[in-house]
């Protein structure tokens, strides 16, 4: 059964998306996309072998050998001349990771990239909107009490205030992901009384501001 945090990142791959899965871990979300007849076929890889060695062993316990294509290696480094990727799928990093791994020539060939990244995520759309790309979807979930957000960046350009880029300029109108937001300064603030003036005036001007964002959502 697939976790509902990967199971949200189905509703983003469209037939005939030509996919590298970068991080596939055990290669669950891969075999479903394959099981569910959602793609024919994609690339799986990673770095760690002991992580691929699990996921290759699932794929050939679902028989898929043939439809999924394991590779050991570091991000779009694995690509081979003859591949046609214009999808990738990466879930379950950080944004440094992240944008280590994107930091490629390859990226130019790019056309959809769905990302769940664990953090930094303003950071991470600051990289890829300077990279070409604008954000065509994003979602906020929960799973066993985590707290998950998807963005799904296009290739193409458009400008976002940093208020945008900040928060999203698709979840800034979510009101249960900005009360998130807004509940996670208000326990730092609780917990950090004693930090930095200007950090506590920070934070309060962002309080202040999420409360307004969310008191303008109907």
């Amino acid at each position: 059964m697939l976790s509902k945090r990967l199971l949200s990142l189905t509703k983003y791959i469209d037939k005939n998306d030509h996919i590298i899965d970068i991080g596939c871990d055990h290669a669950l979300l891969d075999i479903y996309l394959i099981k569910e007849h959602i793609v024919d076929y994609l690339i799986v890889s990673d770095i760690h072998s002991g992580a691929l060695d699990a996921g290759i062993k699932n794929i050939k316990e679902a028989h898929f050998e043939k439809r999924i294509e394991a590779r050991l290696g570091n991000g779009l480094e694995v690509i081979k001349d003859d591949d046609v990727i214009d999808t990738i799928i990466i879930s379950g990093m950080g944004t440094k990771t992240i944008t280590d791994i994107l930091d490629h020539p390859y990226l130019e060939h790019i056309a959809k990239l769905i990302i769940q990244s664990n953090n930094d995520h303003t950071i991470l759309r600051e990289y890829l909107t300077k990279k070409g790309f604008y954000i065509a979807a994003e979602e906020f979930l929960e799973d066993h009490d985590k707290h998950y957000i998807n963005i799904i960046f296009k290739k193409g350009s458009q400008s976002y205030s940093k208020r945008e880029l900040r928060y999203g300029p698709i979840l800034i109108k979510n009101k249960e992901y900005l009360n998130f937001e807004l509940n996670n300064c208000l326990k730092i603030q609780r917990l950090i009384p004693k930090m930095k003036l200007k950090y506590q005036l920070s934070l309060k001007r962002e309080i202040n501001l999420l409360k307004k964002l969310i008191k303008n959502i109907n």
